[in-house]
């Protein structure tokens, strides 16, 4: 329909190190909590909000372009950088990294998904808990 579109790929960081240093229950409650944390303050319902795998995430922004995927995607980085995650006790670390892509003209889905995971990865190379695009 010739209007923007924009996805967000995202993961925690160091989400291994949650698992062994806390337990795998620790970690399903990092991803439970994580995931209402974002899914009740910030996605429209025209928006979709996904698993993508593992501790991977996807948000797709329909009319919606990157300069307005980047401004949610650092508004949620910066959510779950300062809330707390406690669980059996214990006060777990928890960040995310994010890659922002907008969808181009002419340009296929896959590409698009390739774009945000690059981005994604720059995020990660350059220190996490941060917002590439």
């Amino acid at each position: 329909y010739s209007r923007p579109l924009t996805l967000i790929l995202f993961d925690l960081d160091h989400f291994k190190r949650i698992n062994d240093e806390y337990g795998h229950l620790a970690g399903d409650y990092v991803l439970k909590r994580l995931s209402d944390l974002i899914h009740k303050n910030n996605i429209r319902k025209e928006e979709c909000f996904a698993r993508y795998g593992g501790e991977e995430f996807a948000i797709l922004l329909p009319d919606t372009t990157a300069e307005r995927g980047v401004i949610l995607a650092e508004k949620i980085r910066k959510m779950i950088d300062a809330t707390t995650f406690e669980f059996e006790d214990n006060v777990i670390p928890v960040s995310i990294s994010m890659g922002v892509a907008s969808l181009k003209a002419h340009e296929t889905p896959e590409a698009l998904i390739q774009d945000a995971d690059m981005k994604l990865y720059e995020a990660k190379q350059t220190g996490r808990n941060r917002v590439c695009a």
